[in-house]
């Protein structure tokens, strides 16, 4: 995936680098109890440093498409907006190319396989004092703790900052089952398709909430950046009254299927 971005720089080829990379932090973190200490430590940081290089870009081309969807009789604000969104984008894809082709892949390719081959049954059986099944159960009742807590004042509409990190929590509970319906041979898709609802409305709050900070940077007059400020906040209020009928309707409880 790096060297597809490196060739094209799409859209898509960056989202599925970006989330390729929290998909390979999210199994980093759930075997590293198991695996040699200082290779993981090399590999959080590398992987983390990639997906926040992809973040900004993905944004700016989220905010494209939000925009261009709703500015069609705007003329005026549209090409001034996708003009300096356009620029933006210019000057991150130098920044991520320069840093996707200075990266060591090589490296971490030897990396993975060193902790790969370090993580065997006889090393999971000698740091866990139960089986891997009762492991993952324990695993799984710590990423949905932060989810029970947070969910109440989630549905606030002025908390914002906890629905961001709720959303983070459901992700990274999403992640969990995804790996473990691998290794365990599992059928998890009910509470898969619940986490990927969820996410997909919270994703989308918090897409304005970046859109906010990208407008920061875009050179508008006061008038039109209120224009597309009050766009934002419309469509925050809109997808908050989604999110508390979904969640009165499809409450999300604990489960792990064994």
């Amino acid at each position: 995936m790096r060297g597809s971005a490196v060739k094209s720089f799409d859209q898509d080829t960056i989202h599925d680098l970006r989330v390729a990379s929290r998909r390979f932090r999210a199994a980093l973190e759930l075997f590293y109890p198991f695996a040699p200490s200082g290779t993981t430590a090399t590999l959080r940081k590398k992987i983390r440093t990639m997906t926040r290089m992809l973040g900004r870009v993905r944004n700016i081309d989220e905010a494209h498409l939000f925009f261009q969807a709703r500015l069609e009789n705007n003329a005026p604000v549209s090409s001034t907006l996708f003009e300096s969104l356009s620029t933006l984008r210019s000057t991150e894809l130098k920044r991520i190319r320069k840093f996707l082709v200075a990266f060591d892949h090589h490296s971490l390719d030897r990396l993975v396989r060193e902790t790969v081959a370090a993580i065997n049954e006889e090393k999971i059986a000698s740091q866990n004092r139960f089986s891997l099944l009762a492991y993952f159960s324990d695993v799984s009742i710590r990423l949905y703790l932060p989810i029970h807590k947070q969910m109440p004042d989630s549905l606030v509409s002025a908390h914002s900052s906890v629905r961001h990190s709720l959303r983070i929590a459901i992700k990274k509970w999403r992640y969990f089952f995804e790996i473990v319906a691998q290794v365990l041979d599992r059928d998890y898709g009910d509470i898969l398709g619940q986490l990927k609802a969820y996410q997909g409305i919270l994703g989308q709050m918090n897409d304005k909430a970046e859109f906010k900070v990208l407008l920061r940077d875009v050179k508008l007059s006061r008038s039109e950046q209120e224009k597309l400020y009050e766009l934002l906040a419309a469509e925050d209020a809109r997808l908050i009254a989604e999110y508390v009928t979904h969640v009165e309707l499809k409450p999300l409880g604990y489960t792990f299927l064994v």
